[in-house]
């Protein structure tokens, strides 16, 4: 595999936990109190029965903006202790997946009645065997619901997917969970997607499988594909500029066009609905927003987010540059990412703007990340099985490994992570302490893995 890289760290200050909790969490809490006259966050008094009796839904734009400006979009977490191969921690109640489980399960809704273009269909677990020769099966605690179901060789989005969404969440950006497995699925149609075809057991390998980020979705009454645009990210989120310019930079980093609102999601913890009122108030805790489908990442993005050059590409990633415009450390200027969005991505993310803050948070992120950790990212994505590097028999073809491949994958990577480590940026809104920028968690040192310092 690639050679490990020499760690510098870099000492800083360990007040930016508490500083940003104090600084950003504390103000903006009092924000929609102050300026709408009630917590977003607070459940009214008069719900009672109600809330099992309607939808837990926003009953008017009111509510929604004021969830969306109380709304987290990141947590800090130490990033050089994320297992990338592992994944997220899951939830107890359901079957535990890992790395080329064996899922079996039993067909439950063809993939046509899910929207979507991606091959898909759901199934409800009833066995899974790991590659350990562990097996779980049901038990009386478990509240398993039917889950999705991604399959084929031939779907970049299959590889694209994991990959993405393993770094937003190692970073520490809320994501969905997609795990690379194996899946038996029995009942199952000839044609899982229409769900025509004679009825038996079938195989499908490769396959993903996902796991929701807890959590209501949420939207206006009768929208359910309102999602949230980036627009709405300045304009109606809270949060500080560092965090949501990091967003949208890591989205141009992973080239993701595919970005108009119902990509974007915005969910609660717990839902409350007065049913008092008209009309009716609704009120949620913990909400956060995030981005939900990342299938079209790792490749060049642009207008048509094809399967062949905008999902998992690497000879297209790589030569996509991170910046269209980006200043030195001697000479910092007004900055702007590189990133086409797709012709149906109405008021999608294109050529964003970056602030300094907004640059130096994504990249003393990022530089955490150790050669270890990027090769599991693209080996939890199973980037040597794609077809490009197989013969028909399925044997490699000449030249190529599964090391070989992976570490081409982890050059680019790293290659672009420079270009967003050395660049810098105009600030925007400059913290009066840079270590609620730099050190999130308030680590005594911040190591760093890229060549250029990130701050």
């Amino acid at each position: 595999m690639t050679p490990t890289s020499a760690v510098v760290s870099i000492p800083v200050a360990k007040t930016a936990r508490r500083l940003q909790l104090r600084r950003f969490g504390f103000s903006l809490a009092l924000v929609p109190t102050l300026l709408l006259g009630r917590p977003t966050w607070a459940q009214t008094a008069e719900a009672g029965q109600g809330d099992q009796k309607v939808k837990k839904v926003f009953y008017s734009s009111k509510d929604r903006l004021e969830t969306m400006h109380a709304a987290s979009l990141f947590t800090p977490k130490v990033v050089g202790d994320a297992n990338i191969l592992e994944g997220p921690a899951q939830d107890k109640k359901q079957f535990q997946l890992h790395f080329n489980d064996k899922v079996i399960c039993d067909f439950t809704a063809p993939g046509s009645q899910m929207g979507g273009k991606t091959p898909k269909f759901s199934c409800k677990i009833t066995r899974v065997e790991g590659a350990d020769g562990a097996v779980q099966t049901p038990t009386s605690e478990m509240d398993e619901e039917p889950i999705k179901v991604k399959f084929g060789a031939d779907d970049n989005e299959v590889y694209a997917e994991v990959a993405a969404t393993r770094l937003m969440w190692a970073l520490g950006y809320y994501a969905d969970s997609w795990f690379s497995v194996r899946v038996e699925c029995h009942n199952c149609p000839e044609n899982p997607v229409s769900g025509s075809g004679s009825v038996g057991t079938r195989i499908y390998d490769p396959a993903t499988i996902v796991r929701k980020y807890p959590g209501h979705k949420m939207y206006e009454n009768g929208n359910e594909e309102q999602g949230w645009s980036w627009k709405e990210l300045d304009t109606a989120n809270g949060r500080p500029t560092y965090e949501r310019d990091g967003l949208k930079l890591l989205g141009a980093f992973l080239q993701h066009s595919d970005n108009k609102p119902p990509q974007q999601r915005l969910a609660c913890d717990k839902v409350h609905v007065d049913e008092k009122t008209q009309p009716f108030t609704t009120t949620c805790e913990k909400p956060v927003i995030l981005v939900q489908d990342v299938g079209a990442t790792f490749g060049g993005g642009g207008w048509f987010t094809s399967n062949g050059s905008a999902k998992m590409n690497l000879q297209v990633w790589s030569g996509k540059k991170l910046w269209n415009k980006v200043g030195t450390e001697g000479a910092p200027r007004q900055c702007q990412a590189a990133l086409r969005k797709s012709l149906t991505a109405h008021d999608g993310l294109s050529d964003p703007m970056i602030s300094e803050e907004g640059r130096r948070f994504d990249a003393a992120l990022m530089c955490q990340l150790s050669d270890r950790q990027i090769e599991e990212l693209f080996k939890a994505a199973r980037a040597a099985q794609m077809p490009q590097y197989h013969n028909h028999d399925g044997t490699f073809k000449a030249g190529a490994d599964d090391a070989s491949v992976i570490r081409q994958w982890v050059d680019a990577f790293k290659q672009k992570r420079e270009q967003l480590a050395s660049g810098r940026c105009e600030w925007k809104e400059k913290p009066a302490d840079l270590a609620v920028i730099d050190n999130p968690m308030g680590l005594t040192t911040v190591p760093n893995y890229c060549s250029a310092k990130p701050f």
